[in-house]
């Protein structure tokens, strides 16, 4: 499998569900971003099935969209003990946990515990910022009704990166496609407010990312994308892994799917940053609920190596 970036740097603010309207996430997960792709594929020859069946079949694979500051890539800190030197320090041990993603070219030097967690929280200080916006709701026959809607802006220099695996030369460029629609059409929530909208732009694969990508020679994994396991995976996956799992619901946004909003399915996830031993598949799954066509989480993995065999 090749690999190459995609960088996303936003115009807009981006708004991204955390549960509360008021609120809003800085990261994208792979299957909202996977969502996204649906609605674009639609207007493409063979629609979302398509799309499905290069996913599906392994063709075409990405990772969350992570953070990137500048020239550095990060990566979501592993679910893995770390031992510091400063371990007394509990300024330095506060800084560590309080990490959420690591500089790929330092991520040897956070395994090592040697990691500069300080500068490193400090960095994050500028990614961005979260405003709070407040609308108004206009019915006819009564009052504006106020409400607050969450985004968050990205200072400039700063954005979002996907890592793109995919077969040919053809899987990419049909995956470039899409994104170039996403683009200009937005991701995330309120999109007819103007959110979510990005500049696209291709780039090599950081070295020590395209290492950590290549080869079977890790005792151990993190995904960098939201995965679940197929079911005959289970097993052999969840008795030596160290996971999060994370809580996906919300509406379908579809108008071919009923004639009112439904909820689609609750579904939980692997986290990326959990900690596998073994590779697994993971799927697409259905999450529908009994409407007129399926309504697809994706939930396939995106490996990247950790700790060496020996």
């Amino acid at each position: 499998m090749k690999y190459k970036v995609l960088k996303l740097q936003f115009k807009t603010g981006l708004h991204i569900g955390n549960g509360l309207l008021s609120g809003s996430e800085s990261v994208i997960y792979a299957d909202t971003l996977f969502s996204a792709l649906c609605h674009e594929a639609l207007n493409f020859p063979n629609g979302i099935r398509h799309l499905y069946e290069k996913c599906k079949t392994n063709r075409l694979k990405f990772s969350d969209a992570l953070p990137f500051i500048g020239n550095a890539y990060y990566v979501p800190k592993p679910l893995l003990s770390i031992s510091s030197e400063d371990e007394g320090n509990s300024v330095k041990k506060k800084a560590f946990k309080k990490l959420k993603y690591i500089p790929i070219n330092l991520l040897q030097t956070y395994l090592n515990g040697n990691l500069d967690a300080e500068a490193e929280s400090k960095k994050f200080q500028d990614f961005g910022s979260y405003e709070m916006r407040t609308s108004a709701k206009v019915n006819r026959d009564d009052d504006a009704e106020p409400f607050h809607v969450g985004c968050y802006h990205f200072n400039k220099g700063n954005g979002l990166y996907i890592c793109v695996g995919y077969e040919e030369e053809e899987d990419f460029d049909y995956f470039s496609e899409l994104m170039e629609c996403v683009s200009y059409a937005g991701i995330g929530g309120k999109r007819t407010s103007g959110y979510g909208k990005f500049n696209l732009k291709v780039v090599p694969v950081p070295k020590e990312l395209e290492r950590r990508l290549s080869g079977n020679v890790y005792a151990d994994y993190i995904s960098i994308s939201l995965s679940m396991p197929q079911e005959n995976e289970l097993k052999r996956i969840c008795g030596s892994s160290n996971y999060l799992l994370i809580k996906r619901s919300g509406f379908i946004s579809s108008p071919y799917y009923e004639n009112e909003f439904r909820k689609k399915q609750t579904f939980y996830g692997f986290a990326s940053g959990s900690i596998f031993n073994v590779q697994f598949e993971g799927d697409i799954y259905d999450v529908s609920c009994g409407g007129k066509h399926p309504v697809y989480q994706y939930a396939i993995p995106f490996f990247m190596g950790v700790s060496s065999n020996g």
